[in-house]
């Protein structure tokens, strides 16, 4: 009878422990603050600042200083080797993002998960959409609603630079944002 206590006790405890421990499903958003952001930054590559407010008409969009079409990429978020958690600067930019979906309520976006080369194809193309899945979470966490974001792995096969050295590597290591809808 002591015994089966006993075994019971230990098999309580390390449920508990490994629920606790083991859960990477949700983002560890209670040590951060959500930032509210006044301006959407985007890639030094597009514009280097952007406006308070975007704009929203027709069948374009402005994203800072750039008009954007359906099909556009907006611009990417990095990620670590071998990992989908969200970086602070990444949820920074995401945080950014969220508070530009809000001001623009008819846009819909398509989180493209992406890796470097490095991996099989079919782990390249989980690890893709565990961190398009990552993005998309924390921002239904801010409250941006689900229907608007779909995603979408890549894997390896939509490099943005193709040299075999680390920084290279670390800008395939990405998720896009396009937009799919206005």
């Amino acid at each position: 009878m002591k015994t089966r206590k006993i075994i019971l006790a230990l098999a309580l405890v390390a449920g508990l422990m490994f629920i606790f421990t083991s859960c990477t499903c949700k983002p560890d958003l209670e040590e951060e603050k959500v930032a509210q952001p006044t301006s959407m930054t985007t890639p030094v590559a597009a514009a280097p600042t952007a406006t308070k407010a975007a704009a929203a008409t027709g069948a374009v969009i402005k994203v800072g200083n750039r008009i954007v079409e359906i099909g556009d990429r907006i611009f990417p978020v990095y990620f670590d080797y071998d990992k989908a958690e969200l970086r602070s600067d990444t949820r920074k930019t995401l945080d950014e993002l969220a508070q530009w979906l809000k001001i623009n309520p008819s846009v819909s976006l398509r989180v493209e998960g992406n890796c470097d080369e490095r991996g099989s194809n079919e782990y390249n193309l989980a690890l893709g959409e565990t961190r398009a899945s990552s993005a998309k979470k924390y921002l239904v966490y801010l409250g941006i609603s689900p229907d608007r974001l779909e995603t979408l792995s890549y894997g390896e096969e939509k490099p943005s630079c193709s040299e075999s050295n680390e920084s290279c590597w670390s800008q395939n290591r990405r998720d896009d944002f396009t937009i799919t809808a206005k």
